[in-house]
Parts: C-alpha cells; structure tokens; sequence
C-alpha cells in the first residue's frame, strides 16, 4: 500500500479492493472517522501511509504519522458523503489545539478504571 495517499483512490488488499475515503495527519483523528463510519454500519480499515506503520499499530503504538481510512470499493461513495457532512477537516492551530487534546486523553485515561484496592 506503499504511496497510497489521495482521497477516492482504489487499492487492493488481501485480494479485495478497498477505497480511501479518508487522509487523516495523526492517527487518533483517523480513528474518530472510522468510528463514525462504523457506527453507521460501514466496515472500515484504519492503515498508516508510511510503510511500517502498521507494525507501530499493532504493537499498541500511536502514531502522529498520515493515517488513511478505507471502506470496500462498494461503500466509498455513501461513506465518502457521510464524512462530507459529519467530519470537520482540522488545520493549523485547531488541528494542534485537537491533538493535544487528544494526547491528554488517552494519557489522562490510563488507570482511571482501576478502583483503589487494584492500584
């Protein structure tokens, strides 16, 4: 999937042929859009651009690295008109601003769920 960054292009994976509805610039935003597509009944890979990524993801990692959101070929033109109308595209110091965010997040999160007698 090397080189694979522009929305609406095809590529094949596995044998079957995925879209890119989204270009995402840091993982966790790509992970919003393809929780709106999933909850909306699409099935949705989240895959780096950089070669490797993968790897980092599946290790647990984050990346801040593009991060692109596929649908099947099937479901691109429904699933790219969903993004259109929920997903705000963030740049700049919004797009900093969110990020942080974020980041404190998922570091303000880690253990919160743990009562007093399991710390």
């Amino acid at each position: 999937m090397t080189g694979v960054t522009a929305k609406g292009e095809t590529v094949r994976l596995n044998g079957d042929l995925w879209t890119v509805v989204d270009v995402a610039p840091a993982e966790p935003l790509a992970e919003m859009v393809a929780t709106i597509l999933e909850e909306e009944g699409f099935v949705v890979l989240v895959r780096g651009a950089a070669p490797f990524a993968d790897v980092l993801s599946s290790l647990g990692g984050v990346s801040g690295e593009t991060t692109l959101v596929l649908v099947p070929e099937a479901q691109a033109e429904a699933a790219l008109a969903l993004i259109a109308e929920t997903v705000t595209d963030y740049e700049g110091e919004e797009l900093e601003a969110l990020l942080a965010e974020l980041e404190g997040d998922v570091k303000g999160g880690l253990g919160d769920d743990l009562g007093e007698d399991e710390v």
